[in-house]
């Protein structure tokens, strides 16, 4: 048998020798089967050449073609579906007295040794030289008397050496580790950020990356971070930034984590980004690792009401049910997305009823407190404000200046300016997810510019995240949320009255219209009862005298400090 060599043979079709043939054969096999299954079917089969026996037929000189699989089932593949197309590629290749037949190559040493004897091995080695293709050439096959020695070479070899291939484990070491070399772990993922060195911004930039900007790049590392993505996963307590726009709700939060069914039902409500669902994920987390409870649900109103659907649906009722009274503490978030969905709403006010019996730790969320939520339902409004209800006022300037800090330690490659810091908190808004979207493009402008990008960059890409809360703020918005705040009537703000109850919260809404719209004096009087611009200029003026001197606003039980009026007010823009 000789592969892609026999000199001093013949070949048709102007082949000149072995080689030649084996390549002109395999171009005629790829023709008539395809490149794709060409590779997927052949690229792993040696073809050999062999002569026929001279002696045995001098008038016909005829050769074989020997397709060597590396296992019977490929043999068994090419023998079933490929034998005609192999012997059709060897006919117009190499003529028609070409014949084609399959072997399978014998790989004894590839076979895992198991802890059984010796001689069941030279057995199995033996069993394994016998299989069910026939021999390439039966005039080469060696006399029994030379088959008998090759096999007892072979058990000396075997009795001398154990030959144990790459991959492979003994049977004892499985059954007692209890695991499969074979069968490689797979790799844990862990959350890893590599940040890119200054010199590699600087190439992505164009090249030109300043010496400056190299002095200030943080060095390029595969540090574990918390805070690789916003998912609940992460949300941990831990992680959470706190601040006077949070403290009541982060204080409740903790007193449900300590003491879980105290004061339950825990409800809190505020506007969309400050961190509500951080303080729910952060709740369930502690609860399942300090308290050791398996069954903490937690999802938002959504996923809740579409279990519930799905449930009537599928006739599973009685599995809903189970899954959550059975619950040992429920979380749920976004609880205005249950307005008038009746049937889901008497639902939940069942379990709630059910879990609230036992004692089981309640928490939900929403933008707004369960009374103000038109369409909840009586029932189910009266049985969340029994437990604790709570507000998270958006983030304050402090806050917002810890986590954009923070943000930017994570996600950006060059250290941002304290000066940065103040004047981006100073003019963005309070929900936080902004505050993550601002990062991400100042990311992106180091990265296009290779140095810290400018103030005035930042707001010439950035200038629709800046001051951006979600929902327009008018003049008649901040009407409608001072008259709300401070129990007044409709329109009462534009009306001449000159009692204190009215023309203080005027005044107040006067400042709020010059800070947070870009309305002019003489338009914001004109609003508020066809006054004068002086008047709004008076009343700005009055408004930062309360504010230094911590003087209160409003009458009666509407009386509030300057500072929570404001907050109050602001919270109610930002949720509409």
């Amino acid at each position: 048998m000789m592969e892609d060599c026999a000199p001093g043979m013949s070949t048709p079709h102007g082949c000149t020798d072995d080689s030649d043939v084996i390549a002109t054969f395999k171009e005629a096999l790829k023709q008539r089967v395809g490149h794709e299954r060409f590779q997927i079917w052949f690229s792993g089969v040696r073809f050999v050449l062999e002569a026929a026996d001279a002696v045995a037929s001098p008038a016909d000189p005829s050769r074989s073609i020997v397709a060597v699989a590396a296992g019977q089932f490929a043999a068994d593949r090419l023998s079933n579906h490929y034998l005609a197309a192999m012997r059709g590629a060897a006919a117009s290749a190499c003529g028609a007295s070409t014949t084609v037949r399959v072997h399978v190559e014998d790989r004894p040493q590839h076979q895992a040794e198991l802890p059984f004897a010796e001689g069941d091995a030279g057995d199995a080695t033996g069993a394994g030289d016998a299989t069910g293709v026939s021999e390439p050439n039966a005039a080469s096959r060696p006399a029994p008397s030379v088959q008998q020695e090759r096999r007892t070479a072979a058990k000396a070899a075997a009795a001398s050496v154990v030959r144990k291939p790459r991959g492979t484990q003994s049977l004892q070491a499985i059954l007692r580790d209890g695991t499969d070399s074979r069968k490689s772990p797979r790799p844990k993922r862990t959350a890893t950020t590599s940040r890119p060195t200054a010199s590699a911004v600087g190439e992505l930039s164009g090249g030109i990356t300043s010496q400056a900007t190299k002095a200030a790049a943080k060095p390029s590392t595969a540090e574990t971070t918390k805070h690789a993505s916003n998912t609940r996963s992460e949300c941990s307590w831990e992680n959470f930034v706190g601040g006077q726009c949070n403290e009541l709700a982060r204080t409740a939060c903790k007193m449900a984590i300590e003491s879980p069914g105290l004061a339950s039902p825990l409800v809190l409500w505020g506007p969309p980004g400050s961190g509500k669902t951080h303080l729910l994920s952060a709740v369930a987390g502690k609860l399942r690792g300090l308290h050791r409870m398996r069954r903490v649900v937690y999802l938002s109103a959504e996923e809740f009401t579409n279990d519930f659907i799905k449930a009537l649906n599928g006739n599973c009722l009685p599995a809903f049910r189970s899954r959550f009274r059975d619950a040992d503490a429920l979380l749920i978030d976004d609880i205005q997305f249950f307005v008038e969905k009746k049937a889901t709403i008497r639902e939940l006010h069942h379990t709630i009823e059910m879990l609230a019996e036992v004692g089981k730790p309640l928490v939900f969320a929403g933008t707004k407190s369960p009374n103000e939520i038109n369409g909840l339902g009586g029932e189910l409004s009266g049985r969340l404000a029994s437990g604790l209800v709570c507000q998270v006022e958006s983030l304050d300037t402090r806050t917002r200046t810890q986590l954009l800090a923070r943000y930017a330690e994570e996600r950006c490659l060059i250290p941002w300016p304290d000066a940065t810091l103040q004047e981006i908190a100073s003019v963005a808004g309070g929900d936080g997810r902004l505050l993550s979207g601002i990062v991400n493009l100042v990311a992106l402008l180091q990265r296009m510019h290779g140095q810290m990008p400018s103030m005035d960059q930042i707001r010439q890409h950035g200038a629709h995240l800046l001051r951006s809360s979600g929902v327009p703020i008018t003049l008649s918005a901040i009407e409608r949320a001072v008259e709300k705040v401070f129990q007044l009537d409709s329109k009462s703000l534009q009306s001449g009255s000159q009692t204190k109850s009215i023309t203080e919260p005027r005044m107040l809404a006067m400042y709020l219209a010059r800070e947070m719209t870009s309305s002019a004096y003489s338009e914001i009087g004109g609003h508020f009862g066809g006054r004068s611009h002086s008047t709004a200029i008076l009343a700005n003026q009055r408004v930062r005298q309360w504010l230094d001197a911590g003087r209160s606003v409003g009458r009666g039980q509407a009386a509030l400090s300057t500072d929570e009026a404001i907050r109050r007010i602001e919270s109610m823009l930002k949720t509409g």
